[in-house]
């Protein structure tokens, strides 16, 4: 125990302890779901640094004292937090209430029976781990089965519960954080199996010590699980709201060839008079974004007196099959070659020329009309680049 793998988990646990405290020290605290799933993460937290110590817990083999009850009662005392949580987020206040009262008194009454068994098992010398006949010790073996027993069924109850209600959830980060937490309760199973194992399979061949290190892992990745999808619905909203602003600033950086070209050859269409750097952009990105869209979109409006049929004509037969970015790019690229702006305006188009502004295939939605303008500019990187070399020719 005195590895890395229970300080790690216990770790996670009080971080998740503290994470869920501060939505409660910021008026949360009314909330009894909140307040009990901050406990659940300290219980754990609470077992997982006490069981660290191999000079306060002993061996996992050896004898069994008060400090190892302690211990144990504390992974009972976070059962009872995931099951009154589950009754919580499941039924209505009025319903709720009467089951926390009775499932309280459940555990609570589980707890007092390891007390008394354990109390009546020193009495006869200090409890072992494991036995080669329950007979040996019998107010031990009958704790042990009351542990194991209520730590397995309530991981069952667990894990079903989030698989049940993770396919009801509109929510998707509660989606995953339900599964992820279902995984956990799974992989818990590991520990209560290799107990019972080391109650009830020794006299057929079974080494305990063999399987030591399979119940801690199991035990301590599974508890870390449990955090991590507990936490979901918390850490989750943050991380999507970190994906969404990269993805808007790359979207924004990428939209900068375009937008660069428009602001060049026709000023007026951009709002503000000074050329910004992709940097300036981190203080507002979503207001930046939007700004660029509509800048790019007033100069595409005024490149409508630009182009000329016979070159629309000409595009088309050259862009015949290419993808529509390519041929919309190639008709901002032959717009901007014959822009002037401070020499005499073009002649007057055909009223049924077409039209050099963008249009975007998948209708009026913001994001997919985002989406087709970074298509776009980067078809006008590539068109611009070939020009740029024959020019430089």
């Amino acid at each position: 125990m005195t590895s890395l793998r229970y300080p790690l988990a216990g770790l996670a646990c009080m971080i998740a302890f503290f994470y869920a405290l501060w939505p409660i020290a910021r008026g949360r605290w009314r909330d009894p779901a909140f307040m009990v799933l901050c406990a659940s993460f300290g219980c754990q937290g609470v077992y997982m640094a006490l069981s660290t110590p191999a000079a306060w817990a002993g061996s996992l083999f050896g004898n069994v004292t008060w400090y190892n009850v302690v211990v144990q009662l504390w992974i009972v005392a976070a059962l009872a937090c995931q099951q009154v949580l589950l009754i919580l987020w499941i039924h209505p206040p009025h319903r709720a209430r009467p089951r926390v009262r009775r499932r309280i008194a459940l555990f609570g009454a589980i707890g007092a029976a390891m007390a008394l068994l354990f109390l009546l098992a020193g009495r006869h010398g200090p409890p072992l781990n494991h036995f080669s006949h329950p007979g040996d010790q019998p107010y031990f073996f009958v704790y042990q089965l009351i542990y194991l027993t209520t730590f397995s069924c309530s991981k069952v109850i667990l894990g079903h519960a989030c698989l049940r209600y993770s396919r009801l959830t509109h929510s998707r980060w509660i989606r995953h954080g339900l599964r992820i937490a279902a995984a956990g309760a799974a992989v818990d199973l590991l520990y209560p199996l290799g107990r019972f194992a080391d109650i009830l399979l020794v006299p057929l061949g079974w080494d305990p010590p063999s399987w030591a290190n399979v119940s801690r892992t199991g035990l301590t990745v599974g508890i870390t699980l449990n955090v991590i999808g507990w936490t979901a619905p918390l850490w989750g909203l943050h991380l999507a709201d970190a994906r969404r602003w990269c993805t808007d600033f790359r979207r924004y950086h990428r939209l900068r060839p375009l937008w660069l070209a428009l602001h060049r050859a026709l000023p007026e269409s951009v709002l503000l008079p000074t050329v910004r750097s992709d940097v300036y952009a981190v203080r507002d990105l979503r207001f930046q974004l939007h700004r660029r869209v509509i800048e790019i979109r007033d100069g595409c409006l005024a490149l409508r007196q630009w182009i000329d049929p016979v070159t629309e004509r000409e595009l088309a037969r050259r862009y015949a099959g290419r993808p529509r970015a390519d041929h919309e790019a190639a008709r901002i690229a032959a717009a901007l070659s014959v822009t002037r702006p401070t020499g005499p305006r073009p002649p007057a188009r055909a009223p049924d020329a077409p039209s050099a502004v963008l249009t975007c295939p998948l209708g009026p939605d913001y994001v997919a009309d985002v989406v087709w303008l970074v298509e776009v500019s980067r078809a006008f990187g590539r068109v611009r680049r070939p020009a740029a070399g024959r020019s430089a020719r």
